[in-house]
């Protein structure tokens, strides 16, 4: 018989891609969501809920939580609004992880070493000077402490159709297959090495079968500029339509020196193909 799964934020960017890859397999998926999503064993509910903890300890036996749920901004002095959804809940469910025995995933960021660091590895300083980022280092301490048998992935951005906005390629990919050029407002030489949502999902199954354990950087395995990740865009997407790019000085890079026992994921122009066909 195969495991039972809970996995928080399944109908998420992460979230709905993993729960695809594990419908096929013999893993009893039990998703946590704050809207219906219409699956069986899904489990509705906000982190904020004042009932959350009474509700988490309700749930049945399970052999592994993945944690994917969260509140993601990068507005400035928002502390206050990470810590429910965030840190407690997060705390909350490792607590319960703990309790009774089973394996805990957890997806934090790349950027609680700093969110200009630009080479990122997993013996970088930590710096979470984001309150985002602040509220997902403390996340990890949580789950540190509470004993429970984990892995911790520091993510860095994550691409694919249907991403979330706030990293720029995502919102390239969805107007490409809208027709609509990209909108370039800088030199785009900013070195990248993002991971294909896909890939992320893979890798997070990976880590489930396996029950790797410990701290691992994960990102993308080859590195790109922005200019070419765009221009791959143009070319697969709008039938190589020019892209237009002013003149300027590159930004800061970030690079993420991804874990070695960690599976490597497509090139970018590999992943585009993949969206293609899959869309």
């Amino acid at each position: 018989m195969g495991k039972r799964v809970l996995i928080t934020g399944a109908n998420g960017f992460v979230g709905s891609n993993l729960m695809s890859m594990l419908a096929d397999t013999d893993i009893e998926i039990i998703p946590m969501v704050r809207k219906s999503i219409n699956f069986k064993n899904e489990v509705i509910v906000d982190f904020c809920d004042l009932n959350f903890c009474k509700i988490v300890y309700s749930l049945p036996k399970v052999d592994a939580v993945i944690h994917l749920g969260a509140k993601v901004s990068f507005d400035v002095n928002s502390k206050n609004k990470f810590f429910v959804p965030n840190v407690l809940a997060t705390g909350i469910l490792a607590n319960w992880a703990q309790k009774t025995g089973v394996y805990f995933v957890y997806t934090s960021t790349a950027i609680v070493c700093g969110v200009n660091n630009p080479h990122i590895t997993v013996d970088s300083k930590l710096n979470p000077d984001t309150d985002y980022s602040y509220s997902k280092w403390l996340s990890e301490e949580l789950i540190k402490m509470s004993g429970v048998k984990h892995v911790i992935l520091r993510v860095g951005g994550i691409f694919g159709k249907n991403g979330p906005h706030h990293l720029g390629i995502n919102k390239a990919i969805d107007n490409g297959f809208k027709g609509i050029v990209p909108n370039v407002l800088s030199s785009c030489g900013e070195k990248r090495n993002y991971i294909y949502v896909y890939d992320l999902a893979k890798l997070i199954a990976f880590c489930l079968k396996n029950e790797i354990e410990g701290i691992h950087m994960v990102a993308g395995s080859e590195i790109y500029t922005i200019h070419e990740m765009l221009e791959t865009i143009c070319n697969r997407l709008l039938h190589g339509k020019e892209l237009m790019v002013p003149e300027g000085k590159a930004g800061n890079d970030q690079i993420i020196e991804t874990s070695s026992i960690l599976p490597r994921g497509m090139s970018f122009e590999e992943a585009i193909e993949h969206i293609i066909i899959s869309s």
